[in-house]
């Protein structure tokens, strides 16, 4: 009785395997996690920031990986899988811990009211949007007293403005800028607007009052650092939102698709200098939206005069970003030790 002859890919696979259970072949696998792991890391160059920002796929490749070859008794490939997790993790491991306040989920569960003092929508809407009338009723639905839209074009932004402008009255636009079409809404008057730019790049910053406290809201979308031109401006314009910020000693927002993932050189730095805090409870990926595994480059950051309650993110549009949905309060201001 004749063999059933195996087909290609099979005999490859096998062979490959029987390589990889050498010890050479688990030495050089083994090192290559290792090394690639360390480049995630300290981003020597600036691809290797554009691929940090596949750290999430990549660390599940890693779990599969120890996973697979445990069970297959090779003990020296789980090992160096499991160092090449362990340099990646500290990056990634704060989004997967417990947060201090309980998850949107959980109060659904419990049929609990969130109460804050006011919520903050923000939404990409995907600049070559074709049916951009879906973003508009999900800002409409959340109901937040402030919506943030960004990649706006002037042929789509009159469909947005047009549904919005009952249930907002209040706005401020900038169009100007090819890529970098941003508005603003509120429920409440803005007190104050100004469009800051900077080698045509603008940041869009409005004040509103809320329960007698001006706060600064910072609206921005950075470039895509999809080669080392754009990696450079995109240093330039993070530079640009940190000095804007640090002029402002009151409450203040910051919301936008920066195109930088949380654990990125540009994100910590931007916040070790502004003390500003992420709105982010959880990994919280907005990006690509239809993809079953999404990446955080959209956020809403707050001053520390500002509580994040709640913070969920909103899908079901035509985007191909999720919106990003929080409630917060003011935080109540410290007591001199003398005050009653």
């Amino acid at each position: 009785m004749s063999r059933k002859k195996e087909h290609p890919i099979q005999q490859y696979g096998k062979i490959a395997l029987r390589w990889v259970d050498m010890y050479t072949g688990r030495f050089v696998i083994g090192i290559l996690l290792i090394v690639a792991s360390i480049i995630m890391v300290t981003e020597p160059a600036w691809f290797v920031s554009m691929i940090d920002a596949l750290r999430i796929p990549y660390a599940v490749f890693l779990v599969a990986f120890i996973m697979f070859f445990f069970l297959r008794g090779n003990y020296a490939l789980a090992t160096a899988g499991g160092i090449a997790f362990a340099i990646i993790a500290p990056g990634l491991w704060r989004y997967w811990k417990p947060a201090n306040e309980t998850p949107a989920a959980m109060h659904a569960d419990k049929h609990e009211i969130i109460n804050s003092d006011f919520t903050v929508l923000h939404f990409n809407v995907k600049e070559k949007n074709k049916h951009i009338a879906s973003v508009a009723e999900a800002a409409l639905e959340a109901n937040a007293t402030i919506v943030s839209l960004q990649e706006l074009r002037p042929e789509s932004f009159p469909v947005v403005d047009s549904m919005l402008r009952k249930a907002y009255p209040y706005s401020f636009v900038s169009l100007k800028y090819p890529g970098y079409g941003i508005a603003l809404y509120a429920q409440v008057p803005f007190t104050d607007t100004i469009t800051l730019v900077s080698n045509n790049f603008p940041v869009l910053r409005g004040t509103v009052r809320v329960k007698d406290t001006d706060i600064h809201i910072f609206a921005a979308t950075t470039s895509t650092p999809t080669n080392e031109k754009d990696y450079k401006r995109q240093a330039q314009e993070f530079s640009f939102i940190t000095d804007q910020i640090l002029l402002i000693q009151k409450p203040c927002m910051l919301m936008g698709d920066l195109n930088a993932v949380p654990w990125s050189e540009q994100i910590e730095k931007l916040l070790q200098a502004t003390e500003l805090r992420d709105s982010r409870k959880d990994l919280a990926g907005t990006y690509p939206a239809q993809s079953p595994m999404q990446i955080p480059i959209d956020y809403i950051f707050h001053s520390k005069h500002i509580r994040c309650a709640e913070f969920t993110t909103v899908g079901g549009t035509t985007s191909n970003h999720l919106g990003l949905l929080g409630a917060y309060t003011l935080a109540p201001e410290k007591k001199s030790p003398r005050e009653p």
